[in-house]
């Protein structure tokens, strides 16, 4: 879809989809960027007829409401129709959004490994032999979760932070290796 449409102050309505119920009505699904408003149709006859509403937050769907007629429609009838609402909704928003942008990281970083759908950063001390590894998070900010204990960069121990104590070992071995890779890499260009 194209951009928000705005005249004056208030954006046009979107069609965010269209749709085929099982007994051949056709509904339309409409929404205005910035709400968490849109609109239920069904073409009755040519002409169009509200029947229900939906809210939503962030592309995820939080509610239906149908008009009192429609409210009398099956169980099944009304999560069919929800589903398509939801994935609609959850479409729209995802183009609408721009993707983040990724976060500066600190002048301090040695350099950053993904591990289990999470970002760790490893970061020197004042210390020659110590070094910490750290969440970072999606604003760039970084929470240690372990301490590292390298010599030019192999690793001697590591030991985790309060909170972080009950990781599973195979994700601190992960941890462990790709630490000392980038811990060796440092002290080979002599940053640490």
């Amino acid at each position: 879809m194209t951009q928000t449409q705005v005249t004056g102050r208030t954006a046009k309505p979107e069609v965010l989809g269209e749709w085929t119920t099982n007994h051949g009505n056709r509904l339309t699904l409409m929404a205005r960027r910035a709400t968490g408003y849109a609109s239920i149709w069904l073409n009755h006859h040519g002409k169009p007829v509200k029947i229900g509403y939906a809210v939503h937050a962030g592309g995820v769907l939080r509610e239906v409401r149908w008009e009192p007629l429609w409210n009398e429609q099956t169980d099944a009838w009304k999560t069919q129709q929800r589903n398509h609402i939801a994935a609609l909704i959850a479409a729209w928003h995802a183009e609408g959004t721009p993707p983040p942008q990724p976060a500066t990281l600190p002048a301090s970083v040695l350099g950053i490994f993904d591990s289990f759908g999470f970002r760790f950063a490893v970061e020197p001390t004042a210390t020659a032999e110590h070094a910490i590894l750290s969440i970072l998070n999606v604003a760039g900010s970084l929470t240690p979760v372990a301490d590292l204990l390298h010599e030019q960069g192999h690793i001697a121990g590591i030991s985790t932070r309060p909170g972080w104590k009950s990781t599973p070992d195979d994700r601190k071995r992960h941890w462990r290796h790709e630490s000392e890779a980038i811990l060796t890499q440092a002290a080979e260009q002599g940053r640490l």
